[in-house]
């Protein structure tokens, strides 16, 4: 019987990995952003505010509000509002 030659090939290498073949992209849900975590640090007056809104807004609603959904939903009002009127109210936290 004749010998085979060795050429340093196997059947393994050949094999293709199968996770490498299937490039396939589903787009079927969006990620979600991820939040950046900001400290930030309020004075005890700055705390009552924050819970009177907040207190405010879970009257209003048919569920819970957290304080953090309560300072997001006065940042997007923020940017609706003029800079003086902004200057105006950070003047009389002072």
């Amino acid at each position: 019987m004749a010998a085979k030659k060795i050429t340093g090939r196997s059947k393994l290498s050949k094999k293709v990995d199968p996770k490498a073949e299937t490039s396939e992209n589903l787009d079927l849900v969006t990620p979600r952003k991820q939040p950046t975590l900001k400290a930030y640090r309020l004075y005890d007056d700055d705390i009552a505010r924050l819970k009177k809104v907040t207190a405010t807004m879970n009257k209003s609603s048919h569920r819970h509000i957290s304080e953090t959904a309560a300072i997001r939903a006065l940042i997007v009002l923020g940017t609706s509002v003029t800079g003086e009127k902004l200057l105006k109210a950070l003047r009389e936290t002072i």
